[in-house]
């Protein structure tokens, strides 16, 4: 009795290796990256917003939280004291590379029932209208609302 050996030859492993590599290389550049750090960013200023907001309600004082371009930080009412990120241990959180902020507002303020307001003033400036945050990055935006009395954050 003869028996055969069954298995791949060498070639026919060459070529699904080869296959498997440019079905890889076709995948990873048809990946919208800049899509997926747009929108984890703004799920992040999202969430570092309503945690401004809690902080004020939880602790009965004024907090807030200050943008810039490229990055934005939770201080006190004055923003001489910086809050440190309980997630990164930092108290400033930059932006992904390529992402820039721009905000109808430099900061905002949460009294301690969570209300959104304009200004470091007592009482302050409630606001008075959408507060609205957007991320940009190439020609792709994500944008971040924060309503007036309730300062609810809406990322649609």
């Amino acid at each position: 009795m003869s028996r055969q050996i069954q298995g791949f030859t060498l070639i026919e492993l060459v070529l699904v290796l080869l296959i498997t590599a440019i079905l890889g290389t076709y995948a990873i550049i048809k990946i919208p990256s800049g899509s997926i750090n747009i929108s984890a960013q703004a799920d992040q200023i999202s969430a570092d917003i309503r945690h401004t907001q809690s902080l004020a309600i939880n602790r009965g004082q004024r907090y807030r939280i200050n943008f810039n371009s490229d990055r934005y930080w939770i201080s006190n009412i004055d923003g001489t004291t910086l809050y440190t990120h309980p997630a990164s241990a930092n108290s400033t959180i930059f932006l992904d590379s390529g992402i820039s902020l721009s905000s109808s507002h430099t900061f905002l303020v949460f009294d301690g029932q969570g209300k959104p307001y304009t200004n470091a003033l007592t009482p302050g400036t409630a606001l008075a209208a959408d507060a609205v945050i957007t991320l940009t990055v190439a020609s792709e935006n994500r944008t971040v609302r924060i309503s007036p009395e309730t300062g609810r954050v809406i990322k649609p």
